[in-house]
């Protein structure tokens, strides 16, 4: 059986991927039935070499390959060439002949970010392939997102509490999770209220930068404001919000130079300094900015804070405007 998990909600896409392997056999000889291969690294020949291998001592054997649809996502503001699906595929284009026939015994597993449906890849493996989607949960929906699960943990918390932890956080599930792992610790055998949050939670404002420069590239001007007023709101100040973003910028752009230098994705994190989830974030949104937008953008900062200290500026309204229009300006490349 061969399965595509993706979407933008990256935590539930991965504990899905968690699922499969924990039944992959038993504990101690899931190491011997379980291959993970990166999309940076991964190549043809390994894929079908591990999808070639009986299992052992257990009924089935799983191949999960993370990060490799999302190889072959379109660069927005970009362009894309007229070109042949082998060409634009290479290898992988084989997958069309292969996938068919991967023995019975293989659970074969796709698991990645967001991705478009005119990803050639993505396109290729649909009709041979079971898909499931985990969107990534905004507005109302991240508040009900979180309150399940809430639930889910076997705490017990006040829908107030709910909105305020989404509110605070903003469409980041894995931040919103570890949150409420504390919150429930803190309120263990009872309910965890909007004041616990209030207390409890820890800065999060490099979440929710994340969180305005996803909505940047996706040109979602509305959803960007939003996010920098809670950033203001929680007593951040325009120079270091700008420091932040203009942080980020800078890691987009050197992880984007050092994915066309060709360096392996491991080495790419100590090459930034960064792990974990900021890694993964990041370069999950440098395939998705173009070098030039990235050196605009960058330079629209540099402007702002330029104009912050030189001139009687209203800092609040012409930072908004600058997130509107940079995300406006994503929007329209984007439909060009």
């Amino acid at each position: 059986m061969i399965h595509v998990l993706f979407g933008g909600d990256e935590l539930s896409v991965s504990e899905a991927g968690s699922v499969m392997k924990e039944l992959a056999g038993p504990e101690e000889l899931r190491d011997l039935n379980v291959t993970i291969l990166a999309g940076p690294e991964a190549s043809f020949d390994g894929l079908s070499a591990a999808c070639a291998t009986a299992p052992f001592m257990a009924e089935r054997r799983l191949v999960l390959v993370k990060g490799l649809l999302g190889m072959f996502e379109p660069q927005p503001g970009r362009r894309q060439p007229r070109r042949s699906s082998r060409q634009r595929l290479g290898e992988w284009e084989a997958l069309a002949d292969y996938l068919p026939g991967i023995p019975d015994t293989t659970e074969l597993v796709f698991m990645d970010g967001l991705l478009n449906r005119s990803n050639p890849l993505l396109a290729l493996i649909t009709p041979l392939a079971k898909l499931k989607t985990f969107p990534l949960p905004t507005g109302p929906g991240l508040a009900r997102w979180t309150q399940d699960r809430a639930d889910g943990r076997g705490a017990r918390i006040d829908p107030a509490a709910a909105r305020a932890l989404a509110d605070n956080i903003g469409p980041n599930p894995r931040a919103i999770d570890n949150e409420l792992e504390k919150l429930s610790l803190f309120r263990y055998g009872t309910t965890i209220r909007k004041e616990d949050v209030a207390e409890m939670v820890a800065d999060v404002s490099e979440a929710n930068i994340f969180a305005a420069v996803d909505a940047v590239i996706e040109g979602r001007p509305g959803e960007a404001i939003r996010m920098v007023r809670r950033l203001m709101d929680s007593g951040r100040t325009l120079p270091s919000l700008l420091a932040m973003l203009a942080r980020q910028v800078r890691l987009l752009l050197l992880a984007k130079d050092l994915r066309a230098q060709g360096v392996p994705g491991p080495q790419m994190g100590s090459r930034l300094s960064l792990s974990g989830y900021p890694l993964r974030k990041t370069l999950e949104q440098e395939k998705r900015f173009t070098h030039e937008r990235l050196v605009d953008i960058h330079g629209e900062l540099v402007n702002l804070d330029l104009s912050s200290k030189t001139l009687p500026i209203d800092e609040r309204v012409a930072f908004e405007t600058l997130i509107a229009g940079m995300a406006g300006s994503a929007r329209t490349s984007r439909r060009s």
